[in-house]
């Protein structure tokens, strides 16, 4: 141990700091390595604080560390925003599926109609640019599953192989969806 170990130890300890449990044995890893570099400490007073306190790794995907979150609070924001994609515009087809769709809905509220707006452009969005976040969600789970099982055995050479055949397909998808 040196003695700036020791000496972060020994701050940590004077604080009385308290290391978080986060879901992951490991926050860093590369084909071969891995270790818990990542952590999140806190004073009691926010423990006490912050009752339903929660830390948590987010998946890596592309990248060689897992985000570390800390969460204070259990407060659901509802349901997502209405969103369109910037390609839908330059879509020719799409001003007419939208008016078709907007007229039939006149009869409702704006903020209810903007809902009901979901489905068909989502069925449209399908049809036309495929199911990208579905192709995303496929890669980011593979992926996960692959991070999973490297939390508690060295890597195999074909799954070093497959991680980046996964990391360059989601890159190629990411970079997709952004042109939306």
């Amino acid at each position: 141990m040196t003695v700036g170990m020791r000496d972060f130890g020994d701050f940590i300890q004077d604080l009385q700091l308290i290391d978080l449990d986060i879901n992951q044995q490991f926050t860093w890893m590369r084909e071969n390595a891995a270790s818990k570099l990542d952590r999140i400490m806190v004073s009691r007073e926010v423990v006490e604080k912050y009752q339903s306190l929660k830390a948590y790794c987010k998946e890596r995907l592309l990248s060689d560390h897992f985000s570390v979150i800390m969460n204070t609070s259990c407060i659901s924001w509802g349901p997502c925003p209405f969103r369109t994609l910037d390609t839908w515009l330059e879509e020719p087809k799409f001003l007419e599926i939208f008016k078709k769709e907007w007229i039939q809905l006149s009869h409702i509220p704006f903020e209810q109609k903007l809902k009901a707006m979901k489905k068909p452009l989502r069925e449209w969005n399908k049809e036309v640019f495929g199911n990208i976040d579905m192709k995303l969600k496929v890669i980011q789970e593979e992926l996960s599953k692959l991070d999973e099982t490297e939390q508690f055995e060295q890597p195999k050479e074909i799954d070093v192989h497959r991680r980046r055949a996964l990391q360059s397909q989601l890159w190629f998808w990411l970079a997709r969806k952004e042109r939306f």
